[in-house]
C-alpha cells in the first residue's frame, strides 16, 4: 500500500494505456511544445510574432484540452480528486496565506533580475494592453487555475505515487514538470515555478481538496498580471512575474 498524505489519495493503480499517454503528455509531449512556443511567439526564425489576442486564444485552448485529458484520465483510474471541504477559517487562512507567499516570490524575482533582465524577459509577449485581451487573460487565468491543479497537483501525484510508492516524490517530480512546461520564461524564473509547484501542493494536502488552490491560482496570475503592469510604468520597461 502507498502510504496516504492527506490529499489527493494515494492508491496503486495498473499502468494502461491512458494513464501512461497522459505521463508521457506532461511529463514530455508539453515541455518539447514549450520550447518550440518560446521562438514561435517571439517572432523569430523569420516570422512575425502573433498577436497577442490570437497566443492567449491558444494559451486557453491548450488549458481546455488539458483538463479535458485530466479529468477523464480520472475518472476512468476512478481518481479520488474531486472531494469538497468547504470553506472555513482554516481553508481560508491557507489560502490566504499561500497567495500571499506567491506574491512575495513574484515581487522578489523581479527585485533579484536586473533591469536588462526585466526588458527581455519573455512574459512581456503575454502582458495584455487591451481590454479585450484583459478579458481573455482573465478566461485563461481561470482555465489555468482549474486545468493546471488539476493536472499537476491532482492527476499526475497520484500517477507517480502509484509507480514511485512515494507522495514526496511524486510532489517533487510534479513540481519539476511544472516548472519545465513554463521554460520559455527562461531558467531563472523555472526555479521560482518549481517552488511555486510545491506551494500549491502544499496547500492540497492541507485543505484536502483542489478547489482552494485552483482559486489562488488563477488569482495570482490576475494579480501578477496586474501588478505587472504598475511595474513596467514605474521602471519604464517592459516584464512581467511568473506567470503559473
Amino acid at each position: 500500500m502507498i502510504p496516504a498524505v492527506q490529499f489527493p489519495p494515494q492508491t496503486p493503480l495498473r499502468v494502461d494505456v491512458q494513464s501512461t499517454v497522459f505521463v508521457l503528455l506532461v511529463l514530455v509531449v508539453m515541455p518539447i511544445g514549450a520550447v518550440r512556443s518560446k521562438s514561435i511567439v517571439a517572432g523569430r526564425r523569420g516570422r512575425p510574432a502573433p498577436r497577442k489576442s490570437d497566443i492567449l486564444a491558444r494559451a486557453l485552448l491548450v488549458q481546455m484540452l488539458l483538463f479535458a485529458f485530466a479529468f477523464f484520465v480520472a475518472r476512468t483510474e476512478g481518481m479520488a480528486i474531486w472531494s469538497w471541504t468547504g470553506l472555513n477559517p482554516g481553508t481560508i487562512a491557507v489560502a490566504a496565506a499561500a497567495l500571499a507567499i506567491l506574491l512575495f516570490v513574484g515581487a522578489l524575482s523581479w527585485q533579484l533580475r536586473t533591469p536588462d533582465e526585466r526588458r527581455t524577459l519573455w512574459m512581456r509577449h503575454l502582458l495584455p494592453r487591451t481590454s479585450g485581451q484583459w478579458a481573455l487573460w482573465l478566461v485563461v487565468s481561470l482555465a489555468a487555475g482549474i486545468a493546471e491543479e488539476t493536472a499537476y497537483r491532482g492527476v499526475l501525484v497520484v500517477l507517480l505515487a502509484s509507480v514511485t510508492a512515494s507522495f514526496v516524490v511524486a510532489a517533487i517530480l510534479s513540481a519539476a514538470a511544472f516548472a519545465i512546461v513554463h521554460y520559455p520564461q527562461g531558467a531563472k524564473s523555472m526555479g521560482w515555478v518549481f517552488a511555486i509547484g510545491l506551494v500549491m501542493q502544499a496547500v492540497v494536502s492541507a485543505t484536502g481538496t483542489l478547489y482552494v488552490a485552483m482559486g489562488v491560482h488563477a488569482v495570482y496570475d490576475v494579480t501578477a498580471a496586474i501588478r505587472a503592469a504598475g511595474q513596467i510604468n514605474d521602471d519604464g520597461g517592459e516584464g512581467l512575474e511568473e506567470r503559473m
